[in-house]
């Protein structure tokens, strides 16, 4: 039978490595991020994991489209960057939690921002205001 102070050595051990790989996965997570373009080429964004939109490029073949169609592309080029970061954060985190990655995503889902919004239809006007009088 193991000494109690081989037992504690035993738990300190596990500790160290346990924080050590938790280190290295908050390192990993900060990592990711989602990309996506729009099916013409005229949209890119980059999202975190938690949707929050990093960046945003329109080309000059965006700006010439329609305000209802240029806003679809950029909605759903948001979407599939969220996707896309979903993808890389359960290939993350799944081999590393193993049976305690849907409790890990869970946690994290919840501090996350709500999906944005689906697009508006083309036959809505140029009201972009959602119901708010602010112009």
């Amino acid at each position: 039978m193991a000494q109690p102070s081989e037992r504690v050595q035993e738990m300190m051990r596990k500790f160290e490595e346990q924080a050590a790989q938790a280190g290295r996965l908050r390192e990993r997570m900060q990592e990711i991020k989602g990309r996506a373009r729009s099916a013409d080429g005229s949209v890119s964004v980059t999202v975190a994991p938690s949707g929050a939109v990093l960046d945003l490029q329109l080309t000059a073949a965006a700006t010439r489209q329609p305000h209802s169609s240029l806003q679809q592309s950029i909605m759903t080029a948001i979407r599939e960057a969220t996707q896309d970061a979903a993808q890389q954060m359960d290939e993350t985190v799944t081999p590393v939690l193993g049976d305690r990655a849907e409790q890990f995503k869970s946690a994290f889902n919840a501090h996350s921002p709500a999906p944005p919004p689906a697009p508006r239809h083309a036959d809505d006007d140029d009201d972009f205001s959602d119901g708010s009088f602010l112009r």
